[in-house]
């Protein structure tokens, strides 16, 4: 099997055209060589496309990520006009937002392209049938999972549509997650290791990858035997652990870590109208012109990391701060002073002097994460040594890979009170994966654990517009419900 070109879709465009006319010239009995290498080659290809709708080649990527991923939660501050990314913020979510309604149609674009390689691969039962199948089906429960966190019912696409099937209803959630559960366990069942992919194939989905996110699927519906049982499995398999480094985990060089379960790297290449990273494009520096800076980290953030916990430091740029060899002024926007260190690297990184075509990683899914999965559901099972021992292999590294009598910083947890110990956790997940996409729908499912819990956060921050039961929510893009004749409805709360 090749190994991931990485492959650029035009405009979002991503489906095979007449990919039956080969498959239709030999009878299956009668199949040559070189109708097998024409259609793995045809395989290869669209499963590139597949890879590649996460690795932040796309400028609206960026805009659809952190409009439903980060901008409702409370670890952003705003810095932009822009309604459709502030009416996320605040809490308005109008169902014009073009943002959304990209997300819709990029998101089903891309599970199109997974059904894609399933129905290539459909006539082949051998055991590269089964990894192109286990591959296509981890990134369909992928972005099915993610459109069931943005808007709750969604329409399911689990195979290649026919013409009349492209206008179809919702269905519930729990139809959407039989199906991300069903393609998940396939994955995992039928996907190699880390280690069994080797070097050469760095940067595929892995057993390991399926395991996880099963495990989060689980915690996000409040199953914490299921959500423990397969971060467990993940854990006790040794197939990822955490990265020695935590600042490093974040650079171009840390796009394959040991850590990172599912990268999200940045490949630049230096397309006319496509040289920016979109995951530093609204980053950066409020006001600089280093990113655009249309949100920063906000003060709650910052201020929710313990008393010299080194993550701070790599996660957080301060007014005042300098970047290694940048020479040029940092002027800030008025009434900022932080910014996402995470996306700020030296600038004899920065190819062609540029800020904006930086290359960086952002993983989607990594270890440090299930780590704190299995915490939260071992303490929700009333194994608080479990739940300790993950929580503590977490801040071990955080500290620099040293107890805290060594390090002096981020006492040993040791409380093994439910409630109290939940908290703890929850305040782990928040520094830990600061800025990363995960704090919104953390926010979300925490108000059904602990009822209340999100809406006195945001009422805490005079954000007393929200109201849960609407805006965990987004609404349908009312093109969608609009261009579908009725078939369509809209999310019961923003009709």
């Amino acid at each position: 099997m090749k190994k991931l070109k990485y492959i650029l879709t035009i405009a979002g465009l991503s489906l095979l055209v007449s990919c039956d006319d080969f498959l239709d010239v030999t009878p299956e009995a009668q199949l040559t060589t070189d109708v097998y290498f024409s259609d793995e080659e045809s395989i290869d290809d669209a499963l590139n496309r597949v890879y590649s709708s996460v690795n932040w080649r796309f400028f609206r990527l960026g805009t659809m990520y952190f409009t439903s991923h980060e901008f409702s939660s409370d670890d952003v501050k705003m810095n932009t006009g822009d309604v459709n990314f502030t009416s996320a913020y605040n809490f308005t979510n109008n169902p014009s937002n073009i943002y959304m309604e990209r997300l819709w149609e990029r998101w089903y674009l891309y599970l199109n392209d997974c059904n894609q390689v399933l129905k290539l691969a459909s006539k082949y039962n051998d055991s590269k049938a089964l990894q192109y199948n286990a591959q296509a089906r981890y990134f369909r429960a992928y972005w099915h999972f993610d459109l069931v966190n943005v808007f709750g019912d969604v329409v399911i696409r689990d195979h290649v549509p026919t013409a009349d099937e492209f206008n179809i209803p919702k269905s519930p959630q729990e139809d959407v997650y039989k199906l991300i559960i069903s393609d998940l366990e396939y994955a995992a069942e039928n996907l190699p290791t880390r280690q069994g992919w080797g070097v050469s194939n760095l940067g595929r989905v892995t057993k390991g990858t399926a395991l996880g996110l099963l495990a989060k699927v689980y915690l996000y519906r409040q199953d914490y035997s299921n959500a423990y049982k397969y971060a467990k499995q993940l854990v006790q398999s040794g197939e990822y652990s955490l990265d020695p480094s935590y600042r490093a985990l974040f650079s171009i060089d840390g796009k394959y870590s040991v850590e990172s379960m599912m990268p999200g790297h940045y490949i630049y290449q230096n397309i006319v109208g496509r040289t920016r990273n979109p995951y530093v494009e609204f980053q950066g520096i409020p006001g600089s012109g280093l990113g655009s800076g249309i949100f920063a980290p906000s003060d709650d953030l910052v201020n929710s990391f313990e008393v010299n916990d080194p993550r701070k430091a790599a996660s957080i740029f301060n007014k005042g701060e300098t970047i290694e060899g940048y020479t040029g002024a940092i002027n800030w926007a008025s009434g900022f002073q932080y910014a996402n260190k995470k996306v700020i690297w030296p600038a004899t990184q920065w190819p062609d002097a540029d800020f904006f075509k930086q290359q960086l990683n952002l993983p989607f899914l990594r270890y440090a994460d299930l780590l704190l999965i299995y915490a939260e559901a071992a303490n929700e099972l009333g194994n608080s040594g479990d739940a300790l021992d993950a929580l503590e292999q977490v801040r071990f590294r955080a500290r620099g890979n040293k107890t805290f009598l060594q390090a002096g910083v981020l006492p040993q947890i040791t409380e093994t009170n439910k409630v109290q110990l939940r908290q703890l956790i929850w305040k782990e997940r928040r520094v830990e994966l600061a800025i990363e996409g995960n704090r919104w729908f953390d926010l979300v499912r925490y108000e059904k654990v602990v009822p209340g819990y999100t809406t006195n956060i945001m009422n805490n921050l005079g954000r007393s517009n929200f109201n849960y039961n609407k805006n965990s929510k987004f609404p349908i893009p009312s093109t969608f419900v609009t261009n579908s004749n009725g078939v369509l409805i809209q999310n019961p709360n923003w009709q």
